[in-house]
């Protein structure tokens, strides 16, 4: 039997990271600051950020003035190595992504159209940042690169979709340090009142961003 006080801190511990409140300095914006606005993408499995192009600096993404000049923004996901570059999804594929830690990749993709456009199946969130918020996501998003030893970024190919390029990123993917974790911390870093802890699933991703954000669309499964 667990003793009264831990079991006290661990239902504490988990009542507080479900009611996590926005950061003040950072969100949501003051009347009449500068803001940028992103997009949560929901693939039904996966989450994902869209982000202007125009708003990107090369720290955020390398290719950063190649992207300004082929579409309108990019979209970022992070997650398994194997599971992302598979040219065919396993079971055993699965089952290692999601009990094992292993080795991650950040996926950029060039939006060329708009945003409903480029996703029409996709579940879509518009999200308004303060500037300072929009940094600190722009900082954890180049953080995720893993770089040479001359800084830039290790492109491993062509990616899933559109004009789109793999790159090796930092961190180890399993059951509790998913992509849409990864997502929601992106949200978090921004100042937004997101729970990573709760993130496991696309779903929870979406429902907590409907909060704060503005739905545009809900993910389509047909």
């Amino acid at each position: 039997m667990i003793p009264l006080k831990p079991l006290l801190f661990i239902l504490g511990s988990l009542l507080f990271q479900g009611c996590v409140g926005p950061k003040p300095e950072l969100f949501p914006p003051k009347p009449g600051e500068k803001t940028q606005t992103v997009y949560l993408l929901n693939h039904g499995w996966h989450t994902g950020l869209v982000i202007p192009t125009a708003a990107l600096d090369t720290q955020t993404c390398p290719p950063a003035p190649f992207f300004r000049n082929e579409g309108q923004a990019v979209e970022f996901g992070w997650g398994d190595e194997g599971f992302y570059r598979a040219q065919k999804i396993t079971s055993g594929l699965s089952v290692r992504a999601m009990f094992w830690p292993t080795s991650t990749v950040l996926h950029c993709v060039v939006v060329e159209q708009s945003v409903e456009q480029f996703f029409p199946k996709s579940g879509i969130i518009k999200i308004t940042l303060s500037e300072a918020g929009f940094k600190k996501m722009c900082s954890f998003l180049a953080s995720t690169y893993n770089r040479n030893t001359d800084g830039a970024p290790i492109s491993l190919g062509p990616g899933l979709y559109g004009h789109s390029q793999f790159y090796k990123a930092h961190g180890k993917y399993y059951i509790f340090n998913t992509c849409n974790k990864w997502t929601a911390r992106a949200l978090r870093a921004a100042g937004c009142p997101i729970s990573p802890f709760y993130a496991l699933r696309a779903e929870n991703v979406f429902s907590q961003t409907s909060k704060f954000g503005t739905t545009i669309r809900k993910f389509n499964s047909k």
